[in-house]
């Protein structure tokens, strides 16, 4: 890797259509907005028609296929990696349709959520700390995906319900060779329902749920199938409209109860056209917004379920996906051409008026004889709700604009041969805009500004944020732009060659070229040296290759063994300024800078990479009524893109330091009757710095934070007739160990080259146990469906996660965690006609 950073006949109708699809794959990058399209796998689809296994013996379990190898439908315990199903209807039955929730049924993956579309995924133990909102290099590590089309952005992967999906699958591991640079833990797959060409049919869903501590929530959602042209044109469309009803009350100057209450449209329209037997073309556009009224989290040292804030908070995300795919089958390989255009407008509310407390309380000095005003109260020594309520609010926000233009074209063989193989293309193009602004109302006339540093060079001598320190309007702390211009071509390829009956031998390689162009402004008080706004341009080049590696016996039609290593790899970005100087916050960042062996923040900072070792196996067993499939991994991870956070507010990446992960996964069902079924899975997890990593404070063996060590899942279902029609009954356990924040409770510093614990970490905190408890109820009569659900029953899931309070702490009351809905009842009735 090199990386630098610088300032048919038959036969005529498919050469025909093989050269038009080979030329739209090569002008996707061209297509204006209006026009760029991406892609189902049609392909895919029409494979897991075809492959569809027969209807099984009551007492056997039912075969899961899966596309994940993107060369066709293949039976899940028949594909050699590691990679768990959801089961949709289950979810569904269960009313646990939220992103959050897929981590629930399936092992080493962790989700950590703290306001819909605000989330961050983790696997395997690949983690180094929390997501900032305000970083646009922060790279995902776990690749999400609708179909085709990648959709994940790092803390804030766009929270689609789970609905009217085929399935979703989660591939562990890297999977850089045939998902690219974001999947370098794993990828989780959404797939899509495609539109049938044969049948009318539709379903229309409604439900109420209640939440203690809060207020009610309701959904509605609906689906319609519609043939246009039989056998050739067929339209799918679906829709989902809810409300989660808010369980924290805001007591501050905000005074609103159930503040966290959101509102989610989701809709999606599909066409499927197939003009001749040898293609297939899949269009579609998927909308979402989501409008939560306020954060899901609460202060600890108030009563439970409350915050206090003085100004509001709350997400607001615009999703809009537009997708376009063919697949042609050209004799000796299908052709598949994809294409995607992403819209997306993501804002972000905070009002967290603690961290500025100290601009306006008395130093011991007398009032200021320009204003008369500061200060506006002695300093506390001990938190206060009637002083937190006096601060001005803080409104910090965030709001961006992603533009994502993407484009693949794929060669998969036919099956049959001694060689399945799989070649492609890709291209991405993807426009990042962020304002970030933090208005204070009174700031200019009410913080010390004026006492301390004036009189200032501007029109009567007093301090103005726009016109002292260029922030974007008056009484504005911190005002910041970030624009991110990225492109990056790969091309790939993937072959199994089948040397024998039952061993196959895999490889695959991936070449990718990426150049990402990053500009930054940061003004205000907290965005400028000596009254300067601080500015980045950078630019970042890298380019190399991934490979991997697989082979796989199968010792009967039963029972397959298997071993991979792969490389997976992350792209690397441009860094936020610090500040340096003498005094002020400039100077103190100058301190912590040269405390950690830094004369100033680096520009840029690298890729990162790992080497990912697994071992598995998939067993059925007792005559299909059993399957057990276990895995183990070793994952060298180097050059790891650290955070360092300075003492000073700011922040920047750096390629520093190593870690090891090492693990064991277990996923089992057992068909205990023809009317029960249980399942279990579960995990365990080691993942350590190995050696110091001084950039986020971890020293050699400390414990990755963010991950659990232990996961387990258990689910049993059961189904017998009843009456005239037949109940469902589910019950579920989810179990997590606890998870820390950092890598460990000590401040530590640079002594001499060598890490230091210099005292108690003011950011540490152990993020609990969790225990989640769910069940449901389901009949089934005729074209009714009618159910009753219950989720986080004993109340077993409480924190998610920790914000502690730091230097600000006399201003706020206590950590400010975030929190996991509490027992929710709910009941749902659905209808297909």
């Amino acid at each position: 890797m090199t990386t630098s950073h610088h300032q048919t006949g038959n036969s005529g109708r498919r050469a025909s259509l093989l050269a038009l699809l080979l030329a739209s794959g090569a002008s996707l990058a061209l297509v204006a907005p209006s026009a760029a399209f991406a892609a189902p796998d049609p392909a895919a689809a029409a494979a897991t028609a075809q492959a569809a296994p027969a209807e099984p013996a009551k007492d056997e379990l039912t075969d899961i296929v899966v596309t994940a190898n993107r060369s066709g439908a293949e039976s899940l315990q028949k594909v050699a990696i590691p990679i768990s199903v959801v089961n949709i209807d289950q979810i569904t039955k269960s009313g646990q349709g939220n992103l959050s929730d897929l981590a629930k049924f399936t092992p080493s993956l962790s989700i950590t959520e703290g306001a819909p579309g605000f989330n961050k995924f983790n696997m395997r133990g690949l983690s180094t700390g929390g997501y900032a909102t305000s970083d646009t290099s922060d790279r995902s590590l776990v690749a999400v995906y609708l179909d085709d089309t990648p959709i994940s952005v790092q803390g804030q992967t766009p929270d689609l319900k789970v609905y009217d999906l085929e399935r979703v699958e989660i591939l562990r591991g890297p999977q850089g060779t045939l998902f690219g640079a974001g999947s370098m833990a794993g990828t989780v797959r959404f797939v899509t329902l495609k539109p049938s060409l044969t049948k009318t049919f539709g379903t229309a869903e409604a439900g109420v749920a209640t939440t203690e501590h809060g207020a009610a929530s309701y959904n509605i959602r609906g689906m319609i199938n519609l043939p246009i042209v039989s056998d050739t044109l067929a339209v799918r469309a679906n829709f989902y409209v809810g409300r989660d009803g808010g369980f924290i009350d805001n007591i501050g100057l905000r005074n609103k109860q159930n503040a966290n209450s959101n509102r989610t449209y989701q809709g999606r329209v599909a066409v499927r056209w197939t003009p001749s037997p040898d293609l297939t073309v899949d269009g579609s556009i998927t909308y979402e917004r989501s409008i939560a009224n306020g954060l899901n989290s609460a202060f600890s040292g108030l009563a439970p379920y409350t915050v206090l804030t003085n100004g509001p908070e709350g997400t607001d995300d615009r999703f809009r996906l537009y997708q376009l795919g063919a697949d042609y089958d050209a004799g000796f390989a299908n052709l598949i051409v994809t294409g995607a255009y992403t819209d997306r407008a993501i804002g972000f509310d905070a009002s967290v008026e603690p961290q500025i407390g100290y601009f306006f309380q008395d130093y011991g000095s007398p009032l200021t004889p320009q204003t008369n005003t500061y200060p506006l109260f002695e300093a506390p020594t001990a938190y206060s709700d009637a002083l937190a309520r006096s601060l001005p609010a803080e409104l910090y926000q965030i709001d961006q604009k992603l533009k994502d233009y993407m484009g693949e074209a794929r060669l998969v063989s036919k099956s049959g041969g001694p060689l399945k193989w799989t070649v492609g293309v890709f291209y991405e193009q993807q426009d990042r805009h962020l304002r970030q602004d933090i208005p204070t109302p009174g700031f200019d006339t009410l913080s010390y500004m004026n006492y301390f540093y004036g009189p200032f060079a501007v029109p009567g001598g007093l301090y103005n944020s726009q016109t002292v320190d260029k922030a974007f309007q008056p009484n504005d702390i911190f005002s910041g732009l970030q624009d991110v211009n990225e492109h990056q071509f790969a091309a790939y390829a993937d072959g199994t060659w089948h040397a024998t009956d039952k061993l196959d031998i895999t490889a695959g390689v991936r070449y990718f070229n990426f150049k990402e162009k990053y500009y930054l402004f940061e003004s205000g008080v907290y965005g400028v040296v000596n009254h300067i706004p601080l500015t980045t341009n950078a630019t970042l080049k890298s380019n190399g290759f991934n490979p991997r590696g697989n082979i796989s016996y199968k010792v009967n039609d039963d029972f397959l063994i298997y071993g991979e290593v792969a490389k997976g790899f992350r792209y690397g970005g441009g860094n936020q300024p610090v500040p340096l100087g003498s005094t002020g916050i400039a100077g103190q960042c100058t301190q912590n800078l040269a405390a950690y062996g830094y004369n100033a923040a680096p520009l840029t900072f690298g890729p990162d990479k790992l080497w990912n070792y697994t071992i598995g196996e998939k067993a059925k067993l007792a005559g299909g009524r059993v399957t057990l499939n276990v895995s183990a991994y070793y994952i060298d991870w180097s050059d790891v893109q650290t955070r360092l956070r300075l003492n000073c507010s700011y922040f920047f990446t750096d390629n520093k330091g190593k870690i090891t992960s090492k693990g064991l996964e277990l996923e089992t069902s057992v068909k205990a009757t023809p009317e029960l079924t249980l399942s279990l899975s579960g995990s365990l997890n080691d993942s350590k710095a190995n050696g110091d990593i001084p950039t986020v404070g971890a020293f050699d063996g400390d414990r990755t934070p963010y991950y659990p060590k232990y996961t387990a899942n258990f689910q049993a279902f059961y189904d017998r007739p009843v009456g005239s029609g037949e109940m469902h009954l589910q019950l579920g356990y989810q179990y997590q160990s606890s998870q820390n924040t950092t890598f460990n409770n000590f401040t530590t510093t640079l002594t001499a080259g060598k890490l230091t614990a210099t005292g108690p970490s003011q950011t540490f905190a152990a993020i609990p146990e969790s225990h989640n408890l769910s069940a449901s109820a389901t009949y089934n009569i005729g074209q009714f469906e009618f159910g009753v659900y219950g989720n986080n029953l004993a109340n077993g899931v409480t924190v998610t996660n920790i914000g502690r309070a730091t230097y600000y702490q006399v201003y706020q009351a206590g950590s400010r965690n975030t929190l996991a809905r509490p027992r929710t009842i709910g009941i749902r009735a659905k209808v297909k006609f």
